[in-house]
């Protein structure tokens, strides 16, 4: 069985954006410009293991510009401005079998 279908059958919300029950969710790291688009820098299955990734890359954008803007979301999303460009952590659902055969 694969880490995502143990996490599917485990009974927790980490890495699950309020408000959702049991559909699997993906944390998605990404950064860009603002108004020219982003490039996802990678894709996690629980929102704390995108943490050390998510601080070096608001490090880096810190070193360039400085911070203008940091906040979190009610669904656990965190979002960084500096200068021009940004950094995103969010969750994102999965499409599973079963919701294609519904």
């Amino acid at each position: 069985m694969t880490e995502l279908q143990h996490r599917q059958n485990a009974d927790h919300t980490v890495g699950r954006p309020r408000g959702t029950s049991g559909q699997p969710t993906v944390w998605i790291l990404s950064e860009g410009e603002m108004h020219e688009g982003g490039t996802i820098c990678g894709v996690y299955l629980d929102r704390d293991l995108a943490r050390g990734a998510l601080v070096t890359k608001a490090q880096q954008l810190n070193d360039r510009f400085t911070i203008s803007d940091a906040r979190q979301e009610d669904d656990g999303s965190i979002h960084v401005e500096g200068g021009c460009d940004w950094i995103a952590l969010e969750p994102h659902p999965v499409v599973t079998a079963h919701e294609l055969d519904a």
